[in-house]
């Protein structure tokens, strides 16, 4: 239990998500240029690190290569500094056992957490109240719950996770964290001011914008989104944070994040532009395998140009 605990307290700041390099000779992922990526967050002053079902192409890969994937980079992480934080996940559609073998191999591994997500359609709180219970009481690994919006059973948009489930999940002892991936600023704050005291939350969707609205009811952990292409970028967002440097924090934001979502992201979409930025600063190819498809040629200059208009090394100064 203080094990367990002791994790929830030490996610704090950036948490740096793996985006997955594939070769474009044969598809094959690139361990090589992984590893370098590895070793790029960690000298830049990444500690948090998380491969994640989306971010790391999971619906490219198989579930054998998911945990070639999880592995590797866990070892990886480890070998680099032993308190990194490392959080690994489950494939993306699977059974409630396949999820429980994947939290299992994650902890051999030398993995400290694996993401949960429940991608089965909603029908009842019992449902996924079971799945992850299940997983916890068959493994002794830390569990971050992947909170996004489910797809309803009964038809109808999208159901987010009911506050009341969240609170009987952070019930349970090995729940160290949630991944707020709602994207819905009313919800996040009724999910941070509900279980904060017992989950770190890690924002997702919206950048350090997003998570400097939740900062001070209880949030303490962000999902990376420009410190991807460039970690130094989170770092020292967090760093100035810490000690109320806001016009050096803010100067991120207004100067990198906002033109990189505004001309980028929201033209291109997030997976891909984010491909094409790694790829402009040569730190792994664009390339995917389907049914992921890279940005065409005339797409792809067009985030080059926009790259080089950030101004990355004055805003870090």
């Amino acid at each position: 239990m203080s094990n367990f605990s002791n994790l929830k307290d030490r996610i704090k700041g950036p948490v740096f998500s793996i985006i997955t390099p594939f070769k474009p000779e044969d598809d094959a992922i690139n361990w090589d240029a992984l590893e370098n990526y590895v070793e790029l967050i960690y000298n830049s002053g990444g500690r948090n690190f998380y491969v994640m079902g989306y971010n790391s192409r999971f619906s490219e890969l198989s579930w054998d290569e998911i945990k070639a994937l999880n592995k590797f980079v866990a070892q990886k992480v480890k070998s680099l500094n032993k308190d990194n934080i490392m959080i690994v996940a489950d494939p993306l559609h699977c059974p409630t056992k396949v999820s429980t073998e994947f939290a299992n191999h994650a902890k051999e591994s030398g993995a400290d957490i694996i993401s949960i997500i429940c991608r089965e359609k909603y029908y009842s709180n019992d449902q996924v109240y079971n799945h992850f219970n299940y997983i916890a009481s068959n493994s002794e690994i830390g569990i971050l719950v992947h909170e996004m919006p489910f797809l309803s059973g009964y038809g109808g948009p999208p159901v987010n996770y009911d506050i009341d489930l969240l609170d009987r999940l952070a019930d349970i002892p090995n729940i160290v964290a949630v991944k707020e991936d709602a994207k819905d600023d009313e919800f996040s704050k009724k999910v941070i001011e509900k279980i904060s005291d017992r989950t770190a939350i890690i924002i997702s969707g919206g950048g350090k914008r997003q998570w400097l609205r939740f900062a001070d009811i209880g949030c303490q952990s962000w999902l990376n989104g420009i410190g991807v292409f460039d970690p130094r970028l989170a770092v020292k967002f967090w760093e100035w944070y810490q000690v109320g440097e806001k016009e050096k924090y803010m100067n991120i934001i207004n100067k990198i994040e906002v033109p990189f979502f505004d001309h980028g992201v929201k033209k291109f979409g997030w997976h891909l532009t984010i491909k094409a930025a790694l790829e402009s600063l040569s730190i792994m190819s664009r390339h995917e395998r389907l049914p992921m498809l890279a940005l065409n040629d005339k797409d792809t200059q067009e985030v080059r140009t926009l790259m080089k208009a950030l101004p990355l090394e004055q805003v870090l100064e």
